[in-house]
């Protein structure tokens, strides 16, 4: 599939073909609620994305990871002028694939492990489909729309989304919402609503980036998704008024 103008999900539409299709998605709506403070922490913020990035790839398309992914060696450092130098060669040499540090390849390695002997994980894992886009035309909103479930089970009308953090016992509902994950499971709540009719669950997959790797999942409630809804009206208000 080159193009599509339809509404519906797709199971094997490749993430940068994703990317190219028009469609208002939940990122968008976050950039448009982020403040300028938190703008500010690009860098940290952009780490924590490529950290995230390995992960789902490892997690939800194994078979991908080590074609997109290569581990620089131990010795390597980014430090003082010499390090950068070191690192930007091997990134030259290995032109195509995303560089990660031993220290975080180590990491997502145990973090798999982990991941593959939780019981929960894989009754979750039994059914449904990774990495599922689908697309609608939201008539409340008045706009196209997109979006991309980590794990999508329509038998059992479950969504489930992959996160990775620091400290797994700070989660709270109030980070949820701090952090505008209540958007992201409204928008996806609402797009499979929009699409099926029916109501779903969706579900936060929590993995710790540091040993002994603690997961811990969180269902959505009341509190997120109405906080998660709120946040997209005012999102889409915003939008307008740039317009």
């Amino acid at each position: 599939m080159s193009h599509t103008n339809q509404c519906g999900f797709f199971y094997t539409l490749p993430f940068e073909e994703y990317q190219t299709l028009p469609g208002l998605n939940q990122s968008k709506l976050k950039q448009l609620l982020s403040s300028p403070s938190k703008q500010k922490q690009g860098y940290q913020i952009q780490q924590a994305m490529n950290f995230g990035n390995a992960g789902h790839c490892l997690l939800l398309e194994p078979h991908k990871f080590e074609e997109l992914y290569v581990c620089a060696p131990k010795t390597l450092s980014r430090r003082g002028k010499n390090g950068k130098k070191s690192w930007e060669e091997f990134c030259r040499l290995h032109s195509g694939k995303n560089v990660l540090a031993s220290t975080e390849w180590e990491q997502l390695q145990n973090i798999r492990k982990v991941f593959h002997i939780n019981p929960q994980i894989m009754q979750f894992w039994k059914h449904g489909e990774t990495e599922v886009s689908m697309f609608w035309e939201d008539a409340e909103l008045g706009v196209d729309c997109k979006g991309r479930m980590d794990w999508y089970d329509a038998d059992s009308m479950k969504i489930v989304d992959l996160k990775f953090t620091n400290n797994i016992g700070k989660l709270s509902n109030q980070r949820l919402m701090d952090q505008y994950y209540s958007l992201q499971a409204a928008w996806y709540r609402r797009g499979v609503y929009q699409l099926t009719g029916s109501a779903c669950d969706f579900l936060f997959i929590f993995i710790e980036k540091y040993s002994p790797h603690i997961i811990r999942v969180i269902k959505d409630n009341e509190e997120i998704i109405r906080h998660g809804e709120q946040a997209i009206l005012t999102a889409i208000k915003g939008c307008n008024n740039k317009t």
